[in-house]
């Protein structure tokens, strides 16, 4: 039998797959079809939404485990960013020398570098569709290699065989990262959000922002590039035209974090879970009450599900807000439990990995795991020990085919069914 991620990766982009006894994805959803993970968030909304998962279901995922691990292979290596793009899973790397590695999606099987780069730090990676040149895009940084200072931040684009096509540097101011959407990639750097060509990496076109836009990236939906950011009185969110960074309208919402899918922008934090109309900024619906602290989310077009940062989840109707369900997912007597890291969705389950710090007989515990959610009524399905010991909170959770991937720090982390 041919794995599933090797048929789906041979499909011609845009083409919608069935398969027996498989409920399509609801028309509202988002409209990706590729069965790869080609950045962070699965598309330019960041909405986390797989829908190609024929075989990684709410009856399957009971039987999710662990199947391979890729370790960092080098002294004083960190896996920095992983995608899939046509069965090949790419991870990024940095150390001494910065190195974009290809696995097997399906197996773990390693294939060889596509680069090595001296002197770089790799960091987020990105596969545009395909049929671009820049078929990789990462970015870097480089150090003094006595004072172990940083020098400069580059953002890299090469084809998929390694071959370099652009380079740019970046401003040393904090980023949340960048998403590729359509023609130009989007990265917000202290107060300004900056379009660049995708082709060569020039400038499209700036926009000021009015506050920090911080750790949180930009998102993309409905022809608008929208981006969140921290003002003295709270947060704002400001949408721009796609094409030319002309400001479309602006306005206060809930939180920094923030997705978009089918026209709706959503945001969540200190003030509640929310939704906006993308087109106008008008409000949509907001729920203030039922999570404490609520953080990163995800949706496949129907239900909003969202994790807050003291061990509850909850799942939203998209299109009114209504709370469908809750769980609290916490360990009891547990000091921390949390999320660091943007859920992802699909067939049916949603899957976060969370963190729980515990005192056990006066020891410190700390638990790191994969959990598993019904997407329909928040029951756990099952939660996965993933055994690493370093963190920092941003790591690229992927959901491709049959297999969820995380991207630790000191090793890439296969799961699928046992």
């Amino acid at each position: 039998m041919v794995p599933v991620a090797l048929l789906l990766s041979a499909a011609p982009a845009g083409l919608a797959l069935a398969f027996p006894g498989v409920v399509p994805p609801p028309a509202a959803a988002v409209t990706e079809t590729d069965a790869g993970w080609r950045q962070d968030g699965n598309g330019p909304g960041r909405a986390g939404y797989q829908p190609v998962t024929p075989y990684l279901t709410t009856g399957s995922a009971i039987r999710l485990g662990t199947v391979w691990t890729a370790p960092a292979s080098r002294p004083e290596e960190q896996v920095g960013g992983a995608v899939v793009a046509d069965g090949t899973l790419l991870r990024s790397s940095g150390g001494p020398t910065g190195q974009i590695r290809r696995y097997d999606a399906v197996t773990g099987a390693d294939l060889g570098p596509v680069l090595d780069v001296p002197g770089r730090w790799f960091g987020r990676l990105a596969a545009p569709p395909a049929g671009r040149r820049a078929g990789l895009l990462v970015e870097s940084q480089t150090y003094d290699a006595v004072s172990g200072n940083l020098l400069q931040r580059h953002l890299s684009a090469y084809t998929t065989g390694g071959e370099a096509v652009w380079d740019v540097l970046l401003p040393d101011e904090v980023s949340g990262g960048y998403t590729v959407a359509g023609d130009v990639v989007l990265r917000a750097a202290g107060t300004t959000l900056t379009a660049s060509r995708l082709t060569d990496g020039t400038t499209a076109w700036t926009a000021p922002l009015d506050g920090e836009a911080g750790l949180h990236p930009p998102v993309a939906d409905a022809g608008l590039a929208l981006q969140t950011f921290e003002t003295a009185g709270g947060t704002g969110l400001a949408a721009f035209d796609l094409r030319t960074g002309t400001r479309v309208w602006r306005q206060d919402v809930s939180g920094p974090w923030l997705i978009a899918a089918g026209g709706v922008a959503y945001t969540t934090g200190t003030g509640g879970v929310c939704a906006y109309t993308a087109a106008d900024g008008a409000r949509r619906w907001c729920d203030t009450t039922t999570l404490r602290d609520p953080r990163s989310a995800t949706t496949d077009g129907q239900t909003l599900m969202v994790f807050d940062a003291h061990g509850h989840a909850a799942g939203f109707g998209a299109g009114d807000g209504k709370v469908r369900w809750t769980r609290d997912w916490g360990a009891a007597g547990a000091e921390v439990s949390t999320s660091y890291w943007s859920p992802v969705n699909g067939g049916g389950v949603l899957y976060g990995v969370v963190y729980q710090f515990l005192l056990r007989d006066g020891a410190p515990v700390h638990r790191t795991e994969l959990l598993a959610l019904d997407a329909a009524d928040g029951t756990v399905l099952t939660r996965q020990d993933l055994a690493f010991d370093a963190l920092h909170g941003a790591e690229p959770l992927l959901l491709s085919g049959d297999h969820v991937y995380f991207a630790a720090l000191e090793k890439l982390i296969a799961l699928g069914v046992r």
